[in-house]
């Protein structure tokens, strides 16, 4: 078994400081602390902030893919943690919040609605187990609203515009990352003071498909990376790039927790969150022999902890927690601490994954370019 060095989030020096720092630079109040490199170029007055999210692009496939001199190794400046558990639903809505998983109630791809009686998939409002369950209103929305950081910035500084910049999934969305780029030079050539927020899928989707070591993973990161170079010699002296990540992957071997069957006789309801972070819901008098259980036959792969244990270790941050937080967490949560994940419903073709606890998904860099 190939041993990953287990790391825990730090939210002094975290994702969600990374959008502190901004907020504060406009004005607008955070919990979190600034970071000093990032608040240093920010206080160089520039016009055109760009905030700019690269799914899945871990500090190591940088390493792993791209040399010292290339242009996202190169403006490296720091390297920070996500937030747990590191994966999409968590981490960008912590970006975009300026607030933790325990804050925000955005766990995972897959979360329990009591209200609902659903395992929904977050991002696309349907439920998990049963596709064809589906809601006439949006559960985010419902549920799981907060002040993003467009909006503090201009309650904060009514003078700045905002613009959001985000794949074809949304409405007005781009296909390309080329395409986005084109969008982003116009609005850095306004004559006006402006925030852009722009996110994009890969190399999350890359790596999810082919490893992280594969070719095609390469590819990946050479086309970002020479489009961003491209673009950085048509950056105006009065723009400011900043470039994160919401989590990295590491390559994957699934484990058929759906086959289980002594495993899943125990459960009130079928897993959920995510197949590095996996939540149960235990039936009563059952916990001793899940517990029992699980970690014989799991127990080399992942940490078990209650709910709780995981509480009381702040993994999922602090502060005020918001009700979603508690209602979407069952008995028991497992987070891989190994190259293991689960597959919940059926067998996966995922080659890598995260939302686990070691170094390769927590591990994101801080990226800052001007002129």
């Amino acid at each position: 078994m190939k041993k990953h060095q287990i790391m825990i989030p730090n939210y002094e020096h975290s994702i969600i400081n990374v959008s502190a720092t901004i907020i504060k630079h406009y004005g607008a109040k955070s919990d979190y602390k600034s970071i000093p490199i990032l608040e240093d170029a920010l206080n160089m007055s520039k016009k055109h902030v760009v905030l700019m999210l690269l799914d899945g692009m871990g500090t190591n496939i940088l390493t792993k893919h791209l040399k010292p001199h290339h242009f996202l190794r190169k403006y490296q400046k720091d390297t920070i943690t996500s937030v747990f558990p590191p994966t999409t639903v968590a981490a960008t809505n912590s970006v975009l919040a300026v607030k933790s998983p325990y804050e925000t109630g955005y766990l995972g791809w897959v979360q329990y609605f009591r209200e609902e009686d659903t395992q929904c998939v977050i991002f696309l409002n349907h439920d998990f187990y049963h596709p064809n369950k589906t809601f006439d209103y949006s559960l985010r929305d419902k549920y799981l609203r907060y002040e993003t950081i467009d909006e503090k910035i201009k309650k904060a500084s009514s003078n700045v515009m905002t613009y959001e910049l985000y794949p074809s999934f949304r409405e007005n969305g781009f296909q390309t990352f080329h395409d986005q780029l084109e969008a982003l030079k116009r609005i850095i050539c306004k004559d006006e003071s402006n925030f852009t927020y722009l996110y994009w899928t890969n190399p999350d989707m890359t790596e999810h498909d082919y490893g992280t070591d594969s070719d095609e993973t390469n590819q990946c990161l050479s086309s970002l990376n020479q489009e961003l170079e491209a673009f950085s010699k048509v950056m105006n002296s009065d723009s400011l790039l900043i470039i994160i990540a919401d989590h990295g992957l590491i390559d994957v071997t699934g484990i058929d927790l759906f086959l289980d069957s002594e495993i899943e006789n125990l459960l009130l309801r079928k897993p959920s969150i995510e197949p590095r972070a996996t939540n149960f819901f235990i039936k009563a008098g059952k916990k001793r022999v899940f517990k029992q259980l699980f970690n014989e036959r799991y127990g080399h792969a992942f940490k078990l902890y209650t709910k709780k244990e995981l509480m009381n270790a702040k993994l999922l941050g602090q502060g005020d927690m918001h009700i979603m937080t508690d209602q979407c967490l069952g008995d028991y949560i497992a987070i891989a601490t190994t190259h293991y994940m689960f597959n919940m419903k059926e067998k996966s073709p995922f080659k890598a994954h995260h939302a686990g606890l070691t170094q390769g998904e927590m591990e994101v860099p801080l990226i800052i370019y001007h002129t």
